[in-house]
């Protein structure tokens, strides 16, 4: 009995210091859970925010690979012939020609719509011609896509949706004709076309000034994003960085990420559920407390250990019947196989090779493989790299043309490949080489009849010229003819007027009639100062532009000219708007030039508004940036064709008032001072000329 009692006293002492040990554990085990928990989470949540990352990364590349799609289609239209025919002279024919090519277009690329823009921003084409009819009736000039591409940029804007229009972006090209803006081509893409081709993210947001463009679910969109993402919370991961947490309309809360694309003004947010962290910790938690099975736990690592022991003698075999295989595909492979060990000796070799270097097994095992490699100055970087083989900056060679030495001594072009089989201490390579001589005959082939057709397009090229110039020669003489003739044919009434009234004048001769007499000496004068201005103009038109330009004041040549048609304003009663700038503009030209090209702009304004019921000049002179303007507008019947304005001998007067050259005498003045003229037609009626010269920073002296 005393024996029990004793032996009940320890296992009650033993029992007693347990307790407070299995307290401890519990409370160790407790905190350590908890931590566990802790540090699950937050791995969890940086997991979740890399994953987002990587989501953002993966949504911002496909977006710009979707606009990347259209960007082209523009500068594509701007080059169209047909664009470009029918921007210099619209006919109900072109206008079908080209609207029916950017139909095709926008059919082939999935774009919404495109269409070309005229100088003026009006449509003149239209991919959707069969639906919208109503859509050239609109102009688009103060468009900001027409802007950019009148500035001769390559124009994106992005319209935000509103109301029942779920918002596009524009992407528009300027298009140019003989060097000056013609136009601008345009194309259209909704927003909504972007949807399918992004992405399929648990959620993602594209907004624009804090209105959502577009979102992975649909009730979202036109929403502005304070009334999607609420509540944001910052929460502080452990190695150091945070992350932004917000609540969705529905309550569930989510890792919000974002990034603002700068060049587009786009943010692009993707959200991750966090849920799956917050069940992680959870997950810890349970693993943690499951520590308390830990027998469990040594019994299944026992159990590992042997399956373990039994899995890697499966693979011992696996490998070995795998290297049994490997060696039988070698010896019957059609390329030439070499396995190499860590020091880049030769171990094997395959039949293919053996016959490719003309050796056997014997003459070539733990030979090292630079030895068939070719001693050629542009072989060292490779054998370089074949000597390095045990290094850690080894890195494998995949189809690199090399050239292989026989054991005669001759030599054979090669792909050479080098793969690594095993690494570690006993590492091994793998080396495929693949005789291309036949290829090589061919390409030397193909390189001889490339420069035979080279030679040929040169010769051809050589024709072309020559038969080119022959062209220009025979359209010079073409237009000395007209020339010729329209002179003749101005000449040729005068001349016959100078008769008749000589004749006369000697008949009053004969009677002493000087009163007579002076009249028709008069009227003689009047007809030779007529032939000598058509003659003036031809030496006008042949004038050689000086050596050297003087500093000329815009506004001061300007008062003259207008003082010379002072009587022409009163008798036609035409009203002239012009303010003059109180500071002078300067420009390199010089006096006599420059007003020649006033009087003559001036001049055939006055004939445009000759049969105006209330005519009216409106003049403008002003300094740009680095250039001067002067503009000419008038409110007459406009220009028939501003094409074919400046060409030489091209008028609409009546035959006998002018010879086509006044124009075209300016253009080349201008041109040789460096600057530009423009003609277009008023949107409300008339014309309206500008002239362009480089301004002198620095006042003259």
């Amino acid at each position: 009995m005393a024996f029990f009692v004793q032996v009940d006293a320890i296992e009650m002492s033993k029992s007693s210091r347990f307790v407070p040990l299995l307290l401890v554990v519990v409370m160790l085990s407790l905190a350590g859970t908890w931590q566990l928990g802790q540090y699950a989470r937050d791995w969890s949540m940086r997991q979740l925010k890399t994953e987002g990352e990587d989501r953002l990364l993966d949504t911002v590349s496909e977006i710009r690979l979707l606009l990347a799609r259209f960007r082209y289609l523009p500068f594509l239209i701007s080059q169209n012939k047909d664009v470009h025919t029918l921007l210099k002279a619209q006919t109900p024919n072109q206008v079908e020609t080209v609207s029916r090519f950017l139909e095709q277009t926008n059919l082939v690329a999935g774009s919404t719509a495109q269409f070309v823009l005229n100088r003026e921003g009006w449509p003149v084409a239209f991919s959707n011609w069969r639906e919208q009819q109503d859509f050239y009736q609109v102009s688009h000039s103060a468009s900001p896509y027409f802007q950019q591409a009148l500035k001769g940029d390559q124009g994106l804007y992005i319209a935000i949706p509103e109301g029942p229009f779920r918002g596009a972006f524009y992407l528009s090209a300027p298009v140019y004709a003989a060097g000056n803006f013609a136009g601008a081509a345009t194309v259209r893409v909704d927003l909504s076309q972007l949807r399918p081709d992004l992405p399929q993210v648990r959620d993602y947001l594209l907004s624009l000034q804090d209105k959502i463009l577009l979102a992975s679910q649909t009730k979202w969109q036109q929403r502005p994003m304070a009334e999607v993402l609420k509540a944001a919370q910052t929460q502080q991961l452990s190695d150091g960085s945070t992350v932004e947490l917000r609540y969705l309309p529905d309550g569930q809360r989510v890792l919000s990420q974002s990034v603002l694309l700068d060049d587009l003004g786009w943010r692009v947010t993707v959200l991750s559920d966090i849920s799956t962290a917050q069940r992680v910790g959870r997950t810890a938690v349970l693993y943690g407390l499951g520590g308390s099975v830990a027998l469990l736990l040594l019994l299944l690592y026992l159990r590992e250990r042997h399956l373990k022991n039994l899995s890697r003698q499966e693979t011992r075999q696996a490998l070995e019947r795998n290297a049994r295989q490997q060696r039988r595909i070698i010896n019957t492979t059609q390329v030439g196989m070499i396995t190499l060990d860590a020091q880049g000796r030769i171990t094997f070799i395959n039949p293919m090779a053996r016959q490719q270097f003309g050796a056997e097994m014997s003459q070539l095992l733990q030979q090292p493989i630079t030895a068939l490699i070719a001693d050629q100055p542009e072989q060292q970087s490779l054998r370089a790299a074949l000597v390095s083989l045990p290094s850690a900056s080894f890195t494998p060679i995949t189809a690199l043309e090399s050239v292989a030495l026989r054991q005669d001594g001759r030599t054979f072009p090669m792909l050479f490949s080098l793969k690594p089989m095993e690494q570690g201490v006993n590492a091994t390579y793998l080396v495929t080489v693949i005789d291309i001589t036949p290829r090589k005959r061919a390409e030397k082939a193909l390189q001889r009849a490339n420069d035979q057709l080279e030679h040929k397009v040169k010769e051809r090229t050589r024709a072309l010229e020559e038969a080119q110039s022959e062209l220009v020669q025979a359209e010079k003489m073409a237009a000395l003819g007209r020339m010729s003739s329209a002179l003749v044919h101005e000449l040729n009434q005068p001349l016959t007027a100078l008769r008749t009234y000589i004749a006369i004048s000697r008949a009053l001769i004969a009677r002493e009639e000087t009163v007579q007499l002076g009249q028709n000496l008069d009227l003689i004068d009047d007809l030779t100062g007529r032939m000598a201005q058509m003659t003036r103009q031809l030496k006008t038109f042949a004038f050689k532009k000086p050596e050297q330009l003087i500093t000329l004041d815009l506004v001061t040549a300007l008062d003259p000219v207008l003082q010379l048609f002072a009587e022409t304003f009163r008798q036609q009663q035409i009203d002239v708007v012009y303010e003059r700038p109180t500071e002078p503009i300067y420009v390199a030209a010089d006096n006599a030039r420059i007003e020649q090209v006033l009087t003559n702009l001036i001049t055939n304004a006055c004939d445009a508004v000759a049969e105006i019921a209330a005519p009216r000049l409106v003049l403008t002179l002003t300094a740009d940036s680095d250039m001067g303007r002067f503009s000419l507008q008038d409110n007459g019947c406009g220009l028939a064709d501003p094409s074919q304005l400046f060409e030489p001998f091209y008028t609409t007067k009546k035959m006998g008032e002018g010879l086509g050259l006044g124009l075209s005498i300016v253009r080349t003045i201008v041109r040789d001072l460096d600057g530009t003229i423009q003609a277009s037609n008023r949107p409300e009626g008339g014309a309206c000329f500008t002239l362009l010269l480089p301004l002198i920073k620095e006042r003259p002296e």
